[in-house]
């Protein structure tokens, strides 16, 4: 099982979520923690922000995978826009 560790933009970004969403984000993230390729990771090409994003409603978790550590690091939790990749 991986661990989630979260950037403090992540930190910040879950802590303004609405408590519905951040449940649901909370959720995502736990499934993440034990399959983090699992279905509905897609891998970002060319996006300076992170390697894998997870979508959750309007929501996308944008995040790294380190396979040896076992660490997924949560970089930011955004709504999607047309900036959320950016």
């Amino acid at each position: 099982m991986y661990r989630a560790i979260f950037s403090r933009r992540a930190q910040k970004a879950f802590l303004d979520l609405p408590e519905r969403e951040a449940e649901r984000v909370k959720a995502a993230i736990e499934s993440l923690m034990a399959a983090p390729r699992a279905y509905g990771t897609i891998k970002l090409e060319h996006a300076p922000v992170a390697q894998y994003r997870r979508r959750v409603g309007s929501w996308r978790i944008l995040f790294d995978i380190d396979d040896k550590n076992q660490v997924i690091e949560i970089v930011d939790i955004r709504r999607r826009d047309e900036q959320t990749y950016h």
